[in-house]
């Protein structure tokens, strides 16, 4: 008899076997629960609602820090994504370059948001701006957000001076206006209406991004597959069967993207896109694994650490997944 289990995760190319049932998940009745991630995030931070679920790494570092052991992680990450395409600025701030961020009003959704993380992170290894060099807001981004409260509790340290906007008044409505100087990490609905007073910090950010990888092999993480340790206590065979059908279903979306006759997405030069970026990041560019990802998800821990997310440094990744998944997985399909 099959275990029945939930999984609540974005529905993408690369899970999309798991959700039509091509990619089957071994000892498991699979209910796939299409979802989006800020909704997923805040329902399985809170009340851990589903048996397995895409969730946000930044989240679950900061969970497992101050004890909170509901979820182990499988090394999956459904979502990656250079950052610096996502950094806007009004362009009446002078801001000319991201050191110019020194002492400026920057808006973000959220300050435990991973993308946020990474903006962060490379803002201060790479141009030395801190979080406390920054005044921060918090709150609606393109929709005012009455209701705003973050997704678990967050005490920042100190230095980090924050502010909650008014819940009918939206990070991007700022921005346009002026009172705010930058925002991240999504597309602002001024920057879409075509304002002039909104602009990216770096315009040519794919190559910024590029060269970014280059220099330190890192494709940022997002977002983590986490199952509820509840379930792996009494079934620890789960978290392989559920890493395997990942692995096979990523694989099977790869096939499909790169061998398929007709082009598999509405992109008119896939196949460009492709080579150039296996030129410069290798076959495996959207890698699972632990070991493949060592050093991403250490570099994420470190930020978490420096920007006052933990309650005590994260001594070693191996702990977050299970010992299961470690060797990754051998025998993938043909």
């Amino acid at each position: 008899m099959k275990l029945p289990l939930t999984l609540a995760c974005g529905l993408y190319d690369r899970t999309y076997g798991l959700h039509d049932g091509s990619v089957p998940v071994e000892g498991v009745e699979l209910n796939f629960l299409p979802m989006m991630p800020v909704e997923t995030f805040r329902r399985q931070a809170r009340h851990a609602e589903f048996d397995a679920a895409e969730f946000s790494l930044s989240t679950f570092m900061t969970l497992y820090a101050r004890g909170d052991r509901r979820f182990i992680g499988i090394p999956v990450f459904p979502s990656r994504r250079f950052r610096h395409e996502h950094v806007w600025i009004n362009v009446n701030s002078g801001i000319r370059s991201p050191h110019d961020l020194k002492g400026k009003r920057i808006g973000v959704e959220e300050y435990i948001q991973t993308a946020a993380l990474w903006i962060r992170g490379f803002l201060q290894d790479d141009f030395g701006v801190r979080d406390e060099d920054v005044e921060w807001f918090f709150g609606g981004y393109n929709e005012p957000d009455p209701y705003f409260a973050p997704r678990i509790s967050l005490e920042l340290p100190p230095r980090v001076r924050a502010t909650i906007i008014p819940g009918d008044q939206t990070l991007d409505g700022w921005l346009d206006g002026g009172k705010l100087d930058a925002i991240f990490p999504k597309r602002p609905a001024s920057f879409l209406r075509g304002s002039p007073n909104v602009a990216r910090l770096f315009p040519d950010f794919r190559a910024v991004e590029m060269d970014y990888f280059r220099r330190t092999r890192i494709f940022p993480i997002m977002h983590v597959v986490v199952l509820r340790r509840d379930i792996y206590e009494k079934h620890s065979w789960v978290a392989q069967a559920l890493y395997k059908a990942f692995v096979y279903a990523k694989a099977l979306a790869m096939r499909r993207l790169t061998l398929s006759p007709p082009l598999h997405v509405t992109v008119p030069w896939l196949t460009h896109h492709i080579e150039e970026t296996q030129d410069v990041m290798g076959k495996d560019y959207w890698s699972f694994g632990l070991e493949e990802n060592r050093h991403v998800l250490e570099t994420a821990a470190r930020h978490s650490w420096d920007q006052g997310l933990l309650e005590k440094p994260i001594a070693k990744i191996d702990e977050l997944f299970a010992a299961e998944t470690h060797a990754g997985v051998l025998d993938l399909p043909p």
